[in-house]
């Protein structure tokens, strides 16, 4: 009877070991594509921005994703931040990375230009201006400059309501 226990106990750490290689052996990036798309995933999980969201946001399941590789529309690397608690992502960061330098780029969900569907702008752009009250609100930049915006999409006047 013990001898039976044992050899099932065996065999199931077996199992059990076999299907960690096997995933392990997944997660390993295999062709160029995987590479590129690993290497633009660590690229995003390196800013310092994404360290302390997964770190403040620990209890609520944090995660970074890509959701999209280059392709004829967007010849970006898509990687969402947020977070994944209750079976659903809610956003928080949507970076694009570009596929031949790496360089990141985030999108400007409050720029209202209309010029665009999607305003991209370079990271250094985004950690010059996100701490500028006038960036969380709706805006644009002409001349490197950023313009707010009123509700309706024209430049707000002094002292109007911008949301």
């Amino acid at each position: 009877m013990h001898a039976r226990i044992i050899c099932l106990l065996t065999l199931f750490a077996l199992v059990i070991a076999a299907n960690a290689q096997n995933r392990h052996r997944a997660a390993t990036p295999q062709t160029k594509q995987e590479k590129m798309e690993a290497h633009a995933l660590a690229s995003i999980n390196t800013l310092y921005e994404v360290k302390d969201f997964i770190k403040y946001h620990k209890k609520s399941e944090p995660l970074v994703m890509l959701d999209g590789d280059p392709d004829t529309i967007w010849n970006y690397y898509q990687v969402k931040v947020g977070i994944s608690n209750y079976d659903m992502m809610r956003t928080s960061f949507h970076f694009f990375v570009a596929p031949k330098t790496f360089k990141i780029y985030i999108w400007d969900i409050l720029d209202d230009s209309g010029v665009v569907p999607i305003h991209l702008i370079s990271l250094q752009r985004w950690r010059r201006w996100r701490a500028d009250p006038r960036f969380n609100g709706f805006h644009t930049f002409k001349n490197n400059k950023i313009i707010v915006l009123n509700r309706y999409g024209t430049v707000a006047k002094r002292g109007e309501a911008t949301n």
